[in-house]
Order: C-alpha cells, then sequence, then structure tokens
C-alpha cells in the first residue's frame, strides 16, 4: 500500500509540476490567440489559432501582430505592421499602400479577392476615416493592417497602434493547419 501512495504522490507532483511549467511558459513567453474574422484572409482565416510571443519582441515591418484594440471594445484585433516609428504611410489613388514613398510588395494580398484593386468596383474599399494621409508613425506606434484590405478594421479607423497595447508578434499557426505563416 505504501508503494502505491508513492506512485500516486509521484504522478500528482509531476502533473503539479508541469502545470505550473506550462502557466509560466504562457504567462512570460507566448500566449495562443484565435483569429475573429475574415480581415487576414487568405494569409489566415477566422478561427486559426496562433501562437504569439512578446519576449524581446520589437515591432517589425512586415510582422503578423495581434493587439488590443483599446477604441474597438478592448477586443485581441490581428493585423500586420505596415510601418513602424519614423517611416510615412500613404494609399495612392489606385489603393496601393506606400511606406516613405515606395509602393510595398503585398504579395500576401490576392489581388483577384480584393476588389480594392480594380478602381471600377472599389467603392465598398475600406478608405481611411478620422486619418490624415500621409501619416508618420510616432515613436512607440506600429501603423497596422488587415491583408484583407476591403474587410478590415486597422489603423485606417483605428489610427496608429500604440506599443504598449502590442500582446506580440505570430511564431507559427498552430491549428487547424499548423506552420510558419509570411
Amino acid at each position: 500500500m505504501k508503494k502505491f501512495n508513492r506512485d500516486i504522490m509521484d504522478i500528482l507532483e509531476s502533473v503539479v509540476i508541469a502545470l505550473v511549467a506550462v502557466m509560466i511558459i504562457f504567462t512570460l513567453v507566448c500566449r495562443i490567440y484565435i483569429v475573429d474574422g475574415p480581415s487576414m484572409n487568405s494569409t489566415l482565416t477566422h478561427g486559426d489559432r496562433l501562437l504569439v510571443s512578446q519576449l524581446f519582441y520589437t515591432p517589425k515591418q512586415g510582422d503578423i501582430v495581434c493587439f488590443v484594440a483599446e477604441n474597438h471594445q478592448q477586443k485581441v484585433l490581428v493585423k500586420r505592421v505596415i510601418a513602424v516609428a519614423g517611416q510615412t504611410v500613404d494609399i495612392t489613388r489606385d489603393y496601393k499602400v506606400t511606406v516613405d514613398g515606395k509602393v510595398l510588395d503585398e504579395p500576401y494580398i490576392d489581388p483577384h479577392r480584393d476588389h480594392c484593386f480594380d478602381m471600377d468596383h472599389a467603392a465598398g474599399c475600406t478608405h481611411p476615416s478620422g486619418l490624415n494621409l500621409p501619416y508618420t508613425v510616432q515613436e512607440g506606434e506600429v501603423f497596422v493592417m488587415g491583408d484583407n484590405r476591403d474587410n478590415s478594421t486597422d489603423s485606417r479607423q483605428l489610427g496608429a497602434v500604440e506599443e504598449k497595447y502590442m500582446l506580440g508578434k505570430m511564431l507559427i499557426r498552430i491549428w487547424p493547419n499548423t506552420g510558419v505563416v509570411k
């Protein structure tokens, strides 16, 4: 009976240590967030689970990030960093995004899906509202946009996102399709 009790205690001790380790990892190193909505289609889709880390993270142009939208019901949003502090963002008349006067190369945007690239059908595109363009990103901010430009609430409406609201950079998609996303 003593051996049985010792075995049970060893199992319980192992489970407690594992739970504490998982809690520490998910508190300090990384977290899981779920994509909510179509704003990152076709790079990410509604319901994708993302492993996100803020440990030693400094936002860089092109990163996919999660942040809390303070002025959007405290919801966690997933977007792509378009510009960082000191860079100037503009949107041309034909809906191309420029940073520091250069049109961004955005292979992640599907030109067959996004009607913002078709001037004959651009009436439903998301235009900047409450944001004067060109906009120079201030220190401690990032300018973010969804990959699905005609269906995304991003810096065009919310303004630049303060870095203090950043939850981190997406490392990998963990479900339903696992892997690194560009």
